[in-house]
């Protein structure tokens, strides 16, 4: 395990021998009550490092410091790429986090999830409802409506890079409209 300067890099392997990369943010000390961990799954084009600033936050509290995780999915962040392009899908992806649950040890945990990641929560909590003790859901609900599945279908892979801030905010700009 590597360190970082408010984090401990975590690698481990899935089921089907990949190795994925989480982040471990310890509880600083507070009460000494132990709080609740909590697990940060990103959206689908994302990694862990989006939590960065969140775990840190939640880690530090004076009064429920809590230990937090933030995972990269396979293909994404530090984690290794999958060659079979089938693999990338919310089953296997919860099969992921199960094994980073099972690693760790942890039970009811809190599981703040973005869009895929609030996804990926839902199925765990009813897949393996001891292992979760609360969920966030973000940027996702209950239900996904077509035409947003196909408005992010739409530019998931296909955007260019911008080549400037300004270029950047354009984009964005566009892309929600």
């Amino acid at each position: 395990m590597a360190s970082g300067e408010a984090f401990e890099d975590i690698y481990y392997t899935s089921r089907d021998g990949l190795r994925l990369h989480a982040r471990c943010y310890a509880a600083s000390s507070g009460t000494g009550r132990r709080s609740r961990p909590v697990i940060c799954l990103p959206g689908l084009t994302r990694n862990g490092r989006d939590f960065h600033d969140l775990a840190i936050a939640l880690s530090r509290r004076s009064h429920t410091p809590r230990t937090i995780y933030t995972l990269d999915y396979r293909g994404r962040g530090l984690s290794d790429f999958d060659p079979d392009w089938r693999n990338y899908a919310l089953p296997i992806e919860m099969l992921d986090v199960i094994d980073f649950i099972t690693l760790t040890g942890l039970q009811d945990a809190a599981l703040i999830g973005t869009s895929r990641g609030g996804l990926i929560s839902m199925l765990l909590a009813a897949a393996q409802p001891t292992a979760v003790g609360a969920v966030v859901l973000n940027d996702i609900g209950p239900v996904v409506e077509h035409e947003g599945m196909a408005r992010i279908s739409g530019y998931v892979g296909r955007v260019p890079l911008p080549i400037s801030w300004p270029d950047a905010a354009r984009m964005m700009r566009e892309l929600n409209r």
